[in-house]
């Protein structure tokens, strides 16, 4: 099992609560879990971003956004562009906050993604240890 299922499966509950929180209703934080998460990581795979940005939901979280076909994400997941876009602006910091906690710091999450503490443009070389 990959780091990111296994954040998904100890916090999922908490992680779909992200998504109710930023106004998705039970059933569509649970469709869009799955999708978002692998077009995050996929995203982030491009590199370019802060990682502290990230965990404080700063200005990286756009940038990140940015790199997100939220077309592409509401199509696949049935729900409003207007919602997904929320969704991930309230996931990715608890996504992010997540794997920090568990790599333990920003010096083992920057190990753990194979860069810096500072970045993660090293998620796409991971991204098959992720997914499992």
């Amino acid at each position: 099992m990959g780091i990111l299922d296994e954040l998904v499966n100890e916090n999922g509950a908490s992680l779909v609560r992200s998504l109710t929180g930023a106004g998705l209703s039970s059933d569509e934080a649970e469709r869009m879990l799955p999708e978002a998460t692998g077009r995050v990581v996929d995203a982030a795979s491009s590199g370019g971003l802060d990682f502290g940005s990230l965990l404080g939901g700063g200005a990286d979280v756009g940038k990140l956004l940015s790199k997100i076909d939220l077309s592409a994400l509401a199509s696949a997941t049935g729900i409003e562009e207007a919602k997904v876009r929320r969704g991930l602006e309230a996931l990715i910091p608890v996504v992010i906050s997540l794997l920090h906690d568990k790599a333990g710091g920003a010096d083992g999450i920057g190990a753990l993604l194979g860069g810096d503490s500072g970045g993660l443009g090293a998620v796409g070389k991971l991204a098959g240890k992720l997914f499992g």
